[in-house]
């Protein structure tokens, strides 16, 4: 007879924008229809099923914030206004966001969806979203946004609520009311998913664990140069090292799963399965007496024994943690293979493998319970029936918790390996230069709040702390670097610098400005692909007075327009300016910004100038009544005015910049209001700047 954990890793990092608190991406939403909803469904059908669901503690929260109603992501406000009074930008936003679904089985098989996806174009790097959305009807839009959500509506949405199983059999022309109901459902579910868990844990069906609070990398927290002992020539950041938000992490999220579901776990995957000697020092200590990690690490670390193999088919102590191992190929056939196969044969295969395992086995299958259904026709119900179903004498499922009670492990470990689930390293999450350019400004601002802690009153700090604690999430490093892509990447890297600014506008300073640049290459941000950026080719002097009077003013200017609809735009309508014309004469250099139809331009206009190592910051107030407001330096001394009326408009001295003739710089230029950034041109990147000469013009003439 073989023993097999079953443990499912539910886990969606905080997406919601730490200034304005609402979630930026919909995900948990989403995953709320149809995962979390799904398999606490596909247990209910069957007695002998027992699986341990691990939670990350941030995906709770949010949970509970779209429970009580105060989380509402932009996808839901756009799509609960009537799409007839959606703006250009939104109306972009839903054609770039509402075919992210796997296209084979929730596309293709709806005539109406696949349609649809044909209309706006397959490659978004090729498609002008503006452009596209303005031969979507009204109509269109509307079934494009219903569409999307039903894609993500499971089996138990389907089978539970009646109005779900209508409107997808409607296919087209659906109504805003039904818009709405369906929103409403999506909610109901929603505010249940916590609750439904919680009842199967007391019926004894489910082991509930949880991962640390904000899903971080503790080995890396801990002390990030622990990279080297898997990967000893990598390329690494300044040392990071701060082992007690490793523990605070720990802490914070055995307390937070306590919370909602009554019950302290004394399990735990930490994230990633990532694992050092340290870690499980803190895991114990903080009253942990299991965890899980992949077998790899096993295999790699110090044993008191020798034992023959497999090693992993069973648990180990190493300290006063027991750890699970999860059988790599078994785990990974869930996850990524057996979607394609017949659900029927999977299962049987799987139950094929599991009872060839040694009479005495403790498997472990460890993945994550979210992600893989999307790929499973039926959102994975065949599969799962056909999973749950199939326990009998030979395979019987157990919980780590009751196993290490009835059977404790006898085998240790004398050093348990540095590494996580993959490659048994963590070369997913530092390493790269975009990784480790987000572990620098990390470390420096942690540093910063760790030295200006003894001043802060204690709810300035905690609030900085939980931000610091937020930018440690693995989520914005694992989409850093080349490994992986997704179109939301520019998301993830707007989140992760925003809580890094949070650090430091809650100690009371600002902000480098170097956390207004993007992280990630601009080649990641599939919606830049339109962008338009042509490079000076006379020189100018156009009347800074807030309008245009006269085409020739700016012709020959520098030009830039951001891509069809900006990925990282982190206010609702997609920023404050739809172009940018810059150039010069021989004294001056020019700025003209043309606002987004309706967009609030007041705040304060930062235009950040770069040589090298070299930075420089000019500010001037947006007063949008057309007064001369003034463009001042760093030290407060004027170089410079502009006007702001129907576009924003300044100029300022060559002299007062430092630069001369033939010189290089790269500009780059944001609007913020009360410290936070409204919209930033160029999206992606400087533009660069050369100081014209007097042959600048012979030089750049062309009919």
């Amino acid at each position: 007879m073989a023993r097999v954990v079953f443990l499912w890793h539910m886990h969606q990092p905080e997406y919601r924008d730490p200034v304005s608190g609402q979630p930026v991406l919909p995900w948990v939403r989403l995953h709320a229809t149809r995962s979390y909803n799904d398999m606490a469904a596909a247990l209910e059908r069957h007695e002998r099923a027992r699986v341990v669901a691990n939670w990350a503690p941030s995906l709770l929260l949010q949970l509970e914030a779209y429970a009580s109603g105060a989380a509402v992501d932009r996808d839901e406000q756009i799509a609960r206004k009537p799409a007839d009074s959606l703006t250009a930008a939104e109306r972009a936003h839903v054609l770039r966001q509402d075919f992210s679904v796997d296209w084979e089985l929730w596309l293709k098989p709806v005539p109406r969806y696949a349609e649809l996806l044909a209309k706006r174009g397959k490659d978004p790097a090729k498609v002008d979203l503006l452009r596209a959305q303005e031969g979507f009807s009204t109509q269109d839009l509307i079934d494009l946004q219903m569409h999307f959500a039903l894609a993500w509506m499971g089996f138990a949405a389907r089978g539970e609520h009646a109005l779900v199983a209508e409107l997808v059999r409607k296919e087209r022309g659906f109504s805003e009311a039904e818009k709405t109901q369906l929103f409403d459902v999506s909610r109901k579910i929603a505010a249940r998913i916590v609750a439904r868990w919680k009842a199967l844990a007391q019926r004894g069906a489910v082991e509930l664990t949880c991962s640390p609070m904000f899903h971080p990398i503790l080995p890396l927290l801990v002390d990030s140069d622990s990279a080297r002992r898997a990967m000893p020539d990598a390329a690494l950041p300044p040392r990071f090292q701060f082992p007690q938000d490793a523990r605070e992490q720990v802490r914070r999220g055995l307390a937070r799963a306590e919370r909602d579901f009554g019950a302290r776990p004394v399990g735990m995957w930490p994230s990633e399965g990532s694992v050092s000697p340290e870690v499980l020092q803190i895991l114990a200590s903080e009253g942990v007496s299991w965890c899980a990690t992949d077998q790899g690490n096993l295999e790699r670390s110090e044993l008191e024994k020798p034992t023959p193999k497999p090693l992993h088919h069973a648990p180990w102590m190493c300290g006063d943690v027991a750890v699970f191992f999860r059988d790599r190929d078994l785990s990974d056939r869930i996850g990524f293979r057996y979607g394609k196969s017949d659900p029927a044969d999977a299962a049987k295969d799987l139950f094929a493998r599991l009872a060839a395992a040694d009479e005495e086995a403790t498997v472990t299958v460890a993945l994550d319970g979210e992600n893989p259904w999307e790929h499973y026709p039926r959102s994975g119900e065949l599969f799962l029936d056909a999973l749950y179903g199939g326990f009998g004498d030979d395979v019987v499922p157990v919980l780590p918790r009751e196993e290490i009670a009835a059977r404790p492990p006898a085998a240790r470990i004398s050093r348990i390996h540095s590494g996580s689930w993959i490659d048994s390293n963590f070369r997913i999450w530092i390493g790269h230069s975009e990784d480790n350019q987000a572990w620098t400004m990390l470390g420096q601002a942690r540093a910063i709040l760790e030295r200006t802690r003894p001043e802060l009153p204690p709810d300035r700090f905690e609030k900085a702390y939980e931000a610091a604690l937020a930018a440690e999430g693995s989520d914005w490093f694992w989409w850093y670097g080349d490994e992986f892509t997704t179109e939301n990447a520019p998301e993830f890297d707007a989140l992760f610098r925003r809580n890094v600014e949070q650090i430091f506008r809650h100690i009371g300073m600002a902000p480098p400005e170097r956390l207004a640049r993007p992280i990630i290459a601009p080649y990641k941000d599939k919606s830049q692909a339109a962008a338009i950026s042509i490079s000076p080719r006379r020189l100018i002097r156009p009347m800074i007075d807030g309008y245009s009077r006269s085409y020739f003013e700016w012709n020959g200017a520098g030009f830039y327009r951001p891509g069809s609809v900006s990925g990282a735009a982190m206010y609702e309508g997609g920023g404050a300016f739809s172009q940018l014309w810059y150039g010069f004469s021989l004294t001056d250099l020019y700025v003209r910004l043309d606002p987004v139809q309706g967009a609030d331009l007041s705040g304060e206009l930062r235009i950040l100038l770069t040589r090298g190592k070299d930075e420089r910051t000019l500010r001037m107030q947006v007063v949008p009544s057309g007064a001369e407001t003034s463009v001042v330096d760093e030290r407060g001394t004027k170089c410079g005015a502009g006007r702001a009326g129907a576009l924003v408009e300044l100029s300022v001295a060559i002299s007062a910049l430092g630069l001369a003739p033939g010189d290089r710089a790269g500009m780059l230029l944001r609007l913020t209001r009360a410290g936070v950034e409204v919209d930033r041109l160029p999206r992606y990147g400087e533009l660069e700047l050369t100081v014209p000469d007097q042959t600048f013009e012979q030089t750049h003439w062309h009919v």
